[in-house]
């Protein structure tokens, strides 16, 4: 009987540090989409003209961009698929195209940060950086609940 006991506590506790690791891993992933969302916000609203153009406020969002899409190659682990997460099975049964599409969302990223050096340049840059965006969102994430 201490046997069986001993085992399924054991088990307990097994399944308690998967979900744990799981759970974090989650949660920076919704970080790390959180901020591409902040970076998308600001440098959007100064795309179309919502908000006044700074130099330095533009090359933040792309360099908050370039981190993030590197930070999120590790945020994928198979024991992430399940839990409170709004990342599609495709995500992780396409998981060469996913960490290919965030080296290209890092890679446009970076090139629109040195090519960027006024507002009429941002302008040019930023569609080819944001393009990527829907491409992740389409195949790989949940859609949003309508409103």
């Amino acid at each position: 009987m201490l046997r069986v006991v001993a085992a399924a506590a054991a088990l307990a506790i097994g399944a308690t540090v998967v979900l744990a690791q799981n759970a974090a891993v989650i949660d920076q992933r919704k970080q790390a989409m959180k901020a591409f969302g902040g970076a998308a916000k600001s440098g959007g609203t100064m795309a179309k003209g919502d908000a006044p153009f700074d130099l330095g406020k533009a090359k933040e969002s792309l360099q908050t961009i370039q981190v993030k899409a590197g930070e999120a190659k590790n945020l994928f682990p198979d024991d992430s698929k399940t839990g409170e997460t709004d990342a599609l099975p495709e995500a992780f049964a396409n998981k060469a195209d996913l960490m290919a599409k965030f080296d290209k969302l890092a890679a446009d990223a970076k090139a629109a940060e040195g090519a960027v050096k006024d507002e009429a340049s941002f302008k040019t840059e930023w569609p080819k950086v944001t393009s990527n965006c829907g491409g992740c969102h389409k195949d790989y994430r949940k859609p949003p609940p309508q409103k």
